[in-house]
């Protein structure tokens, strides 16, 4: 009997433990998926499209906004902006006589544009840059002196074209 009571006592235990453990329910994965931002939009500075710049003859142009590049980028891996002239850095006259200019991007000084150039490479996420109204870049040109003298009065002109991409 001795021996009977001992195997009704560990069932019984065995039994208590079973019915003290929780009772577990997995739920599939949660999961959120946020739209990629992947825009760049340019601003001109001049008010309507095509409002040149003031030029004085045989004179310089000192650093001068043309406007600014909106980059609106979320990616975890950063994002890269690119600029071309269309140009290649020239300010050209009907005449065909061209004015060669410096390009500035967000207070970086990146010169002449005569190929396709980066102007920002960032390789993380720019906090900024990730929400719905972006960040904003400035657009400056200059001319040098020597760009200037001797050259026919009229209209220069330039298209840039920024291309943004996402890392």
């Amino acid at each position: 009997m001795n021996i009977f009571l001992k195997k009704c006592l560990s069932l019984g235990f065995f039994g208590i433990a079973i019915a003290l453990l929780p009772d577990i329910a997995q739920a599939d994965n949660v999961y959120a998926d946020l739209p990629t931002l992947n825009s760049i939009t340019f601003v001109s500075s001049r008010g309507t499209s095509g409002t040149a710049i003031p030029l004085t003859a045989n004179t310089s142009l000192a650093l001068t906004s043309v406007g600014n590049v909106n980059v609106k980028s979320n990616t975890y891996g950063g994002f890269k902006v690119e600029v071309e002239s269309t140009n290649f850095g020239l300010l050209k006259h009907s005449s065909g006589a061209g004015m060669a200019y410096n390009l500035n991007y967000n207070s970086s000084d990146k010169g002449q544009i005569t190929t396709k150039t980066v102007v920002e490479d960032n390789g993380a996420l720019i906090t900024d840059c990730a929400d719905d109204t972006g960040c904003d870049r400035d657009v400056k040109i200059s001319i040098s002196q020597s760009e200037v003298v001797s050259k026919p009065a009229g209209l220069y002109s330039d298209t840039l074209t920024f291309t943004l991409t996402n890392k």
